[in-house]
């Protein structure tokens, strides 16, 4: 009788501390910032900062993105910035919790690399202006992009547009990953190409908030989560780890639309 009652209290025990453990099990969302959040490397504007500033101040909120962090710090308002729980930057090879740099994992790239992707833009058919920034070395990571950073939005958008019927960045990556392998190649905005080693893209954003948040519901939200986009790493880790969500959106107002009210949550 006494081992029956020890059984059933031990039964009792390890209801209880599930119910209590899962009363605790909460939502973690993770955005991604150009197409997202922005407009593709425009600050944020102030009508989606206006809702984005109370979401953030209900929910948990952490962006993972491409950029490095002096990129996301002009892009995002200060106020809101203040009150995520943490920025992935350059991939998720540097995470910020406000200005605190928590890790940073770096590597060298091979130079006959760089030198191809110099020749790539020295040799362009684009037929338009080119301009300067091209080339960025971010923390693990390189971003390339043949109309250059510094080009006005609308120049951007044209070089979009040219390079959505030249497919000019299809092509590069054609010709570099047979002769770099281990290096991913992904596409973050429709201008550029970001590469970086294996294991060293997004998906690592996955496998760190998993850790830290075991039972709580993970939801991700990205403009470009379909194969060769950058958000697809992230997308498909988390999915592979369990008790995630992934929204596709196709732009800051699509993200909006589907996330007030939770409505991501009921789909």
């Amino acid at each position: 009788m006494r081992t029956k009652i020890k059984n059933l209290f031990a039964v009792i025990c390890i209801l209880v501390f599930a119910t209590i453990s899962f009363s605790f099990a909460k939502e973690i969302y993770v955005f991604d910032i150009d197409g997202t959040l922005t407009p593709t490397n425009q600050p944020m504007t102030k009508d989606f900062a206006k809702w984005f500033e109370k979401f953030v101040t209900d929910h948990s909120v952490y962006l993972a993105t491409g950029a490095d962090i002096d990129k996301v710090k002009l892009q995002i308002p200060t106020n809101i910035y203040r009150k995520l729980k943490g920025i992935f930057a350059s991939m998720g090879n540097e995470y910020y919790e406000h200005d605190n740099l928590v890790y940073k994992k770096d590597f060298k790239f091979d130079e006959k690399l760089l030198a191809m992707l110099e020749n790539f833009r020295k040799n362009t058919k684009y037929p338009f202006s080119l301009h300067d920034g091209y080339l960025e070395l971010r923390v693990g990571m390189v971003y390339y992009t043949t109309i250059g950073i510094k080009a006005p939005k609308e120049e951007k958008d044209r070089y979009a547009e040219w390079d959505k019927v030249n497919a000019e960045r299809d092509a590069i990556v054609k010709k570099l990953k047979p002769l770099y392998p281990k290096l991913t190649f992904t596409f973050g905005s429709p201008i550029s190409i970001n590469i970086a080693p294996e294991g060293c893209g997004k998906e690592q954003v996955a496998d760190y908030l998993r850790s830290k948040f075991v039972r709580d519901l993970i939801i991700f939200a990205g403009d470009r989560t379909e194969k060769g986009g950058n958000d697809y790493s992230l997308a498909q880790r988390l999915l592979e780890l369990g008790n995630s969500r992934i929204v596709p959106v196709d732009n800051p107002d699509d993200t909006m639309e589907k996330f007030k009210n939770d409505k991501a949550l009921k789909k």
